[in-house]
């Protein structure tokens, strides 16, 4: 072979070498899994990242023994990020069958062992799980997927699949989540201070049809009899079939946040002094796809009710007719004046007549819109943005949430240094369970776009930020905020169940001073003495009161505490001339032996600053004392 021969055989061999590296994606054919595509980078000005392929099996790739969903599913993710996984579902769903069916079995038996009445019921509910879990489309899963792929330094893409195979299709589930990808209008329509937007295909009256026909096959008669009573009804009432008839298969919402506009929110009388929250002020619009003026009709002639007809006031803007109610002034200065508005084909409610307006601005490209941010532009990349649902979430969002989980984690803290230690230390728990530093945390934002197919779903989800979204800012703002309701919480509930010890406490010392004197004819023990007397017969745990703060504190050994005092005026009196209503110990600081009257009692109640103290009786019965009137009202016929 001379070298020309020899060159090009190189050359030609080298040719097909690098054209086996990289292949397109084909149609899955039964034997013959598809090849591989290289995920793109988010734009053309990005670097593109180290070569990673979509899954592609090598060319001598052996048929499996068991066919599975395997090339189907993964032909979607990428191979080469920090998530990958697949798994077969056909097994598990088999293996749910059966466990369905000992269920049956199990249900069976129990039913031979009641009445008929309950027998008929376990059948029903048995009957009705089994139909739905065959109609809604679960059992026709066949394999779902997971990737997460690094397009660059701070920006995934994240995908999910859930396959069926093309012959099983009419499952609910399938069905009312959209037939075809398709533009989403709503990106027309989002302000660019849009924080939230979700938007989705969603079927209603494929549902409802669903729901009806559920019913009448596996519900008794009489449920049969009602549903179709109540039916009826909002069809003479609404013409609610026709109404649902004309909505156009899409529903969404969306939140703003006005960053030129920071509203005040007041803060509860237990905050802390000195602590202030303002946020954005937010906006929210519900939108629904119609087919015809039917469902306006109908909202628009329910608004000339005359409680409503007074607060309406109609404009237009740009060929738009704004319905819009005004209505007293809140608490909170927010703009509320909720619009509603019919645009194109869709009826859209706002809460503000600004938020409407601002709407139909992106609408008719008077302005940029949220598709034109700079954010949005860097999420969306090459993305292809049709589809059946679309997700969105900006990093604004968890920014304004950190002021508020800022100012719950400062409440806690403040309220925690006015606690004991133990309130200290829950909150250094929560603060270490959360893990998480406001100041440190990042906020991310989120743009997921859902596809449905004849094979199932796919779900394309680009994040920046931390990978699970918004959560380490709700983590922290919910910690926090928790922190400072829950720790007065406790202390309040720490209060309670300490002053029921110590009255249980005062029960048991007053019943151990019964029992002395049916030993000593009689007669109860002297003040000065009272405590030794009653030692042996009532230990030493009742003398201390957990409300005493010296209760906390280490007793040395040979130490004795009281946190309780003897009636003086009961010294070694009979107790049969005593008044049964009369108090015997109360709760105090005048330690072991102590004892005094009311004056001791009411000075306690004054440093005591409130609290409930425990008072004893000489019948045995015991109650809290928390003001000093309810004190000077006991009978003290014998109390110094």
């Amino acid at each position: 072979m001379n070298n020309r021969h020899l060159f090009a055989s190189l050359t030609l061999t080298a040719c097909l070498i690098g054209c086996g590296k990289k292949t397109t994606t084909t149609t899955e054919t039964e034997g013959n899994p598809p090849a591989a595509t290289q995920p793109q980078a988010a734009s053309s000005n990005q670097a593109k990242p180290d070569p990673v392929y979509r899954v592609a099996p090598p060319v001598d790739q052996k048929k499996a023994a068991i066919q599975n969903s395997f090339w189907a599913v993964n032909q979607h993710l990428d191979l080469g990020g920090s998530l990958y996984l697949y798994l077969s579902t056909e097994q598990v769903l088999a293996k749910l069958d059966g466990y369905l069916d000992a269920i049956s079995a199990l249900a069976d038996a129990a039913g031979q062992q009641v009445g008929e009445g309950e027998r008929q019921q376990i059948a029903m509910a048995m009957d009705m799980g089994r139909t739905a879990y065959e109609q809604v489309g679960v059992r026709d899963i066949s394999g779902f997927g997971m990737s997460s792929f690094a397009l660059e330094k701070d920006l995934k893409r994240n995908m999910m699949v859930l396959h069926h195979y093309p012959e099983r299709k009419n499952g609910l589930l399938w069905k009312m989540m959209g037939a075809q990808s398709h533009d989403q209008q709503i990106l027309k329509m989002l302000p660019a201070d849009t924080v939230v937007a979700i938007h989705a295909d969603l079927d209603v009256v494929t549902g409802f049809d669903w729901m009806r026909k559920f019913i009448t096959d596996t519900a008794p008669p009489e449920v049969v009899a009602e549903f179709a009573k109540g039916l009826a009804q909002m069809n003479q009432a609404i013409k609610f079939e026709d109404l649902l008839r004309s909505t156009g298969g899409e529903m969404g919402f969306f939140v703003t946040l006005n960053d030129a506009k920071q509203v005040p929110i007041p803060l509860p009388p237990e905050a802390p002094q000195g602590l202030e929250l303002a946020i954005a002020e937010p906006g929210l619009a519900l939108m629904v796809k119609v087919k015809d003026d039917q469902l306006m009709k109908l909202i628009t002639a329910q608004l000339q009710n005359p409680e409503l007809a007074e607060m309406l006031k109609q404009s237009e803007e740009g060929g738009v007719t704004l319905h819009t109610l005004t209505l007293p002034e809140l608490p909170v200065l927010i703009d509320l004046s909720p619009t509603l508005m019919k645009a194109g084909d869709y009826i859209i409610l706002t809460t503000s007549l600004k938020l409407a307006k601002d709407i139909l601005a992106v609408r008719e490209g008077k302005t940029e819109g949220l598709a034109g941010t700079a954010e949005f532009k860097r999420l969306a990349g090459d993305m292809d943005l049709k589809g059946n649902q679309f997700h969105f979430m900006s990093s604004r969002l968890g920014k304004e949430f950190a002021k508020v989980t800022k100012l719950g984690m400062t409440a806690a803290e403040a309220q925690a240094k006015g606690e004991g230690p133990a309130e200290q230390k829950i909150l250094e728990m929560i603060k270490e369970f959360s893990g998480l530093d406001v100041e440190t945390a990042k906020a991310s934002s989120q743009l997921s776009v859902l596809r449905v197919s004849t094979e199932g779903i796919v779900m394309e989800s680009h994040s920046s930020g931390d990978a699970l979204g918004a959560a380490p800012l709700v983590v922290i703002g919910v910690t926090g905020i928790a922190a400072s309701m829950v720790l007065p919480a406790l202390a309040k509930a720490k209060a309670k169940a300490n002053a029921m010890k110590s009255a249980n406490n005062a029960k048991q010392l007053g019943l151990g001073l019964i029992v002395h004197t049916q030993d000593n004819d009689g007669r109860l023990p002297t003040a000065d003495k009272w405590c030794d007397a009653i030692l042996r017969d009532v230990g030493t745990p009742v003398f201390v009161s957990p409300q005493d703060p010296a209760s906390s504190l280490p007793i040395k050994v040979g130490q004795k505490v009281s946190s309780y005092a003897f009636n003086t005026a009961l010294s070694g009196k009979n107790l049969n001339e005593v008044n049964p209503g009369t108090v015997i110990v109360f709760e105090t600081d005048l330690g072991w032996n102590g004892s005094g009257g009311l004056k001791e009692a009411l000075e306690f109640l004054e440093f005591f600053d409130g609290h409930a103290i425990a008072v004893g009786t000489a019948d045995g019965a015991v109650r809290t004392v928390s003001s000093p009137d309810e004190l000077r009202r006991i009978d003290y016929s014998l109390m110094q």
